[in-house]
């Protein structure tokens, strides 16, 4: 069982609530190819909640979705008791497995997965609240020329954004079902085009954030002679700016919130609990969504502050002053 859970928000999302682990993701497309995260920020985050159940409510399940970004046009929800599905209609005090299902907002597909151990108890509302983070992925076919099949990288930090600085996105090409074996283009190793020779490959997206290297399998992408192929990431993150007019300040140091109250004396890094760091801080800094504790890197170390509770929304703007 795959849990899509990894630390850096984890750590944010649980100051508030517990998460709870999902299972089975599966972030497909129609054309075959299959999205697989292998440490990204992206994130599922469940929360199960009881109350009484209303006078003339006969509903004893609510789920309520949240999505941050662009990724999906529609969801659906199904209820299953030891492998078979139960009409909605139907449900009775006991435990459960709800089975997600979101249809893609770009190209054909579906997102989906499993949140096991949902409770019904009598006389009881369940609400299941679920919030979902991830990438939206384009691999985009177009006919070119030539004999071998070309490819290309293009990645935004939010879809209304223009290409990232300081974000790269390099593919790198393996045998189908075989992420031990690369397969080493005709031109473009290690650069984000060049060339190949045609076939099927499972394709792994480097991406490099500020230092922070993640990686997205793109498996069963069919490479035809004479086609381009272009492989977008959206990430959906937000933008981190520094504002301010301190000259001295050279770079800048994300934490969960919280971190700084817990530090005494001299504000100073914590190199164990950094999630990620600017030093280009006047630029706009591609960053995960949610709430930090930003450390301001002074010239004189006996001079760094701290800014608490910066939050970061998924296609905004944030200074930090």
């Amino acid at each position: 069982m795959k849990k899509l859970f990894f630390i850096p928000l984890i750590v944010i999302l649980n100051q508030i609530m517990a998460a709870q682990p999902v299972a089975e993701y599966l972030y497909k497309f129609e054309n075959g190819i299959t999205v697989k995260p292998e440490n990204t920020w992206s994130q599922v985050w469940v929360q199960q909640s009881n109350a009484p159940l209303a006078a003339g409510d006969q509903n004893p399940l609510a789920v309520n979705i949240r999505t941050l970004g662009d990724l999906i046009a529609g969801s659906s929800y199904e209820l299953f008791a030891n492998g078979k599905n139960v009409k909605l209609k139907e449900i009775q005090p006991g435990t459960y497995n709800l089975k997600m299902t979101f249809k893609l907002s770009g190209k054909p597909g579906t997102l989906s997965f499993l949140v096991n151990n949902i409770a019904i108890k009598p006389k009881t509302k369940t609400s299941v609240d679920i919030t979902l983070y991830d990438y939206q992925i384009f691999v985009e076919e177009t006919v070119a020329s030539g004999s071998l099949s070309s490819f290309d990288t293009e990645i935004h930090r939010c879809k209304i954004s223009t290409v990232q600085n300081y974000v790269s996105s390099i593919p790198a090409f393996y045998k189908q079902a075989d992420h031990k074996t690369p397969v080493m283009p005709d031109e473009g190793s290690g650069k984000p085009k060049g060339t190949i020779k045609p076939g099927t490959y499972d394709v792994l997206l480097n991406i490099s954030i500020s230092g922070k290297n993640q990686k997205v399998w793109l498996e069963n992408v069919q490479m035809k002679p004479g086609n381009a192929y272009k492989f977008y990431t959206n990430l959906n993150a937000g933008g981190l700016v520094y504002s301010g007019t301190n000259r001295d300040v050279k770079s800048m140091h994300l934490y969960p919130a919280g971190t700084a109250a817990k530090q005494t004396g001299t504000p100073a890094p914590v190199k164990n609990l950094e999630i990620i760091s600017y030093e280009n801080i006047t630029d706009m800094n591609c960053c995960l969504p949610g709430v930090f504790d930003v450390l301001l890197s002074n010239t004189s170390p006996n001079k760094n502050e701290w800014r608490k509770n910066i939050a970061v929304n998924t296609g905004a703007r944030t200074e930090v002053k």
